[in-house]
């Protein structure tokens, strides 16, 4: 899925109007109408049990909003209030065309900058339609705004928001102050970034996203750094299993992780690489590492201070990092598999750590690093809230340090390569907890090691990853309950049934 930034959603528009002659005016009755349609196919016969409220603010976001409350009209939807707050210094050309042309078609117009006492109309509404702001707001919202988004939100009816929810940051899922918490979302022409990190997915509810007539050529030359990874995309990645195929066809992961007090970690790694078909799993710590076979019978294992484990011809990948302990052994293992030219690699927990503090920077572009915002605040000596408030910068800033792909985990995880970002459209709060990394590095670099490359290795194993825990919660089991080894033994089913397209 390709997403649209602010200043790409405005370069779209502004290169379609000048180029391909479709005027601003064409484009917003071709959404109004559009959007109009969408949401009485969505809320049939809802629509005609009570009142429809459509909220309008000054901008073109307000123009919008008048369009649907036309076609709603037009379509018989006849006890329908349009509430307008737009002081006349604020109101764009297109608002005013639009407004004039629903007083022409006798709409009830109700103007809350002169009756603000109207607001309280919206609590007997069946629905709301919010075109209050667009994708351009930045800053906080102010009054007499904030009241109207709040008066909203009390309604408790169910809310359609027009391109994005007033007061939600398009670009990074920020809250500006005040934002309309709707129940679904009918986006203009591409999805946009803010609604799958931070505060996003909260506002937007479903999402429907809109073809309004941009030329697909322009969206492909335009918005060509923010994509979103879903369902469709993991079915077509996930590597082939012929039924005449053996173990050998399928790679050969070598497991760098564990020390005495904490095999744990990588014995959820080196699970989770078999569970998505890896053939081979190799087990190896700078200890003895071979109690962990009672855990994992499948494995072989082997100590690192042997220098023939790297040196097996038949490793198609590396995992490296789980429980193996911040020290000079882990530093110098990294050093040496970067010297080894190594392509496929996955780091996590330890070894990134340990990247960061000896300044290993930069690796080979291939490799992927896989931090939470603690482990990348460290790496960027910033405070963690900074990077979730805009996931996708810091990872793209890691990405440019590292000098390789980086998967920055949480909600939303961002995949970050060259100039490009990924979010990964799964995942909810059951993740939160010890192991669940450990899981998801075992995923990536059993994908690594079946030769899928570094993208389509990484997004996959985290999309698989998080719909699990989607999984787990929609299943009815409570979020808090999750454990790591749950996301194992429970993969071999969700991968039937993604494989499979049944649910």
């Amino acid at each position: 899925m390709r997403l649209a930034t602010i200043d790409q959603s405005r370069e779209i528009e502004k290169i379609t109007e000048k180029e391909y002659l479709l005027s601003a005016e064409v484009l917003m009755e071709t959404a109004g109408s559009g959007a109009a349609r969408e949401i009485n196919q969505a809320y049939y016969p809802e629509l005609t049990k009570g009142g429809v409220a459509v909220v309008c603010g000054p901008g073109n976001n307000g123009g919008d909003a008048l369009v649907v409350a036309r076609h709603l009209h037009s379509m018989g939807h006849r006890d329908l209030d349009v509430y307008f707050l737009a002081p006349a210094k604020k109101r764009s050309k297109l608002f005013k065309h639009q407004l004039k042309r629903a007083e022409l078609m006798g709409l009830r117009l109700i103007d809350l900058e002169a009756n603000p006492k109207k607001m309280a109309g919206l609590e007997s509404a069946s629905l709301i339609i919010d075109g209050v702001f667009g994708i351009g707001l930045k800053s906080k919202v102010q009054e007499p705004f904030e009241t109207l988004i709040d008066s909203i939100n009390r309604a408790r009816t169910p809310v359609v928001s027009l391109d994005v929810p007033s007061g939600l940051d398009a670009d990074r899922g920020l809250v500006l102050g005040s934002s309309v918490r709707a129940e679904m979302t009918v986006t203009f022409g591409l999805g946009k970034p803010g609604f799958f990190v931070h505060e996003g997915p909260l506002h937007v509810g479903r999402l429907r996203v809109l073809s309004i007539g941009f030329p697909f050529e322009l969206l492909r030359r335009v918005a060509v750094t923010h994509f979103g990874f879903h369902e469709r995309l993991a079915r077509r990645y996930l590597p082939e299993r012929k039924d005449t195929s053996n173990k050998s066809d399928h790679g050969h992961l070598l497991v760098v992780a564990g020390s005495k007090n904490s095999w744990g970690a990588g014995v959820l790694c080196a699970n989770a690489a078999f569970r998505v078909g890896v053939g081979y799993v190799t087990f190896a710590s700078f200890e003895n590492p071979s109690t962990i076979v009672s855990e994992i019978p499948e494995v072989y294992t082997a100590s690192l201070l042997d220098a023939k484990v790297l040196e097996n011809p038949k490793l198609t990948a590396i995992a490296l990092g789980p429980g193996l302990g911040v020290n000079s052994e882990t530093k110098n293992l990294i050093v040496k598999i970067k010297k080894e030219k190594r392509e496929k690699v996955v780091l996590d927990a330890d070894a990134i750590t340990v990247c960061a503090q000896e300044k290993l920077f930069p690796l080979p572009e291939s490799w992927v690093l896989t931090p939470h915002a603690g482990e990348l605040a460290r790496m960027l000596n910033i405070d963690s809230r900074e990077i979730n408030n805009d996931r996708y910068h810091y990872a793209l800033e890691a990405s440019r340090i590292a000098g390789c792909h980086v998967l920055l985990k949480g909600y939303r995880s961002i995949l970050a390569f060259g100039e490009r970002t990924m979010v990964i459209q799964s995942g909810n709060a059951a993740l939160a907890k010890a192991g669940t990394g450990d899981v998801l590095t075992g995923m990536i670099g059993g994908f690594l090691a079946q030769d899928l490359p570094t993208v389509q290795a990484t997004a996959t194993a985290a999309y698989l990853h998080g719909r699990m825990s989607d999984e787990w919660v929609r299943s009815g089991s409570d979020k808090r309950s999750l454990l790591a080894s749950d996301i194992g033994a429970h993969l071999p089913q969700l991968m039937n049934r993604i494989a499979s397209g049944t649910f």
